[in-house]
């Protein structure tokens, strides 16, 4: 191994980021949300294999702090809600609007194309936001709509990066006879890391869809619904690379890692 090896190693990266104070409290908080019952402080230094220097600082610090708190008749530490409190503390459908609509804005400026964001709402796709092509003509899906998952491509892309759990799931509603072509269908969309299809709500529109990330994995899916006009500012396919790189930009807004995704090579424009 080479020097410039070492030092690009996990190993060195990780001793280079690590804030002491910081990873032992992470290392409380994730051990204490695996123990139901509560951990005594002995037990917090042992499964921590730390010592109680280490550890009893940062125990009565978070309890301070109200992430933890003490059974007086046990003397044993348990997680409170603040976790949970701040989880919420911003809805995750408005963050994801949020973060979406510069980008979709971007994309329609870009490509004078309307393109939208759809998530899984059970057996639908729910378009949480959309943005109209600056042209004056074109066709444009509405903010608020649902359209069953079987006529979408947003709906299959979600899909196709969902878990085989859930795909398992929607496979099973379907008929026998149409499972085998639905299961090529998610598989070439997961080999691709996106759709180009023909609609199959709307003549002579072209469906370019692409999915967004967040730390959880797939979380929702930007389509346009490419029409081919005189003048076009960009052809289909540059449509599509514009929305691939927007769709990656907002899944890191959310807290998508590409470097550690099972979905790299197909994710990476």
């Amino acid at each position: 191994m080479t020097k410039q090896d070492a030092l690009d190693s996990p190993e060195s990266k990780k001793a280079k980021t690590a804030v002491p104070a910081v990873e032992k409290a992470l290392d409380v908080l994730e051990l204490m949300a695996k123990s139901p019952d509560g951990l005594t402080m002995n037990e917090i230094v042992d499964a921590l294999d730390r010592t109680m220097g280490e550890i009893y600082r940062v125990v009565v610090y978070l309890a301070e702090r109200q992430y933890l708190r003490q059974n007086i008749d046990t003397s044993r530490y348990e997680l409170t809600l603040k976790l949970f409190e701040l989880s919420h503390t911003h809805d995750p459908t408005e963050r994801l609007v949020k973060a979406a609509l510069p980008m979709l804005e971007r994309i329609a400026a870009t490509n004078r194309q309307s393109c939208h964001i759809g998530v899984l709402n059970r057996t639908n796709v729910l378009v949480l936001a959309s943005v109209q092509s600056p042209l004056p003509a074109g066709y444009a899906v509405r903010t608020g709509a649902l359209f069953p998952v079987d006529q979408t491509s947003s709906g299959h892309v979600i899909l196709a990066f969902s878990t085989d759990e859930v795909q398992e799931r929607y496979l099973a509603r379907r008929s026998p006879e149409d499972r085998a072509d639905l299961k090529a269908r998610l598989a070439t969309i997961r080999q691709n890391g996106f759709e180009d299809t023909s609609s199959t709500m709307i003549l002579g529109v072209r469906n370019l869809c692409v999915p967004v990330f967040d730390t959880r994995g797939v979380a929702a899916a930007i389509t346009s619904g490419f029409i081919g006009q005189n003048n076009a500012a960009s052809t289909a396919e540059q449509t599509l690379a514009s929305i691939r790189l927007a769709a990656l930009e907002l899944s890191k807004t959310l807290g998508f890692r590409l470097d550690t995704s099972p979905f790299e090579a197909a994710l990476t424009p």
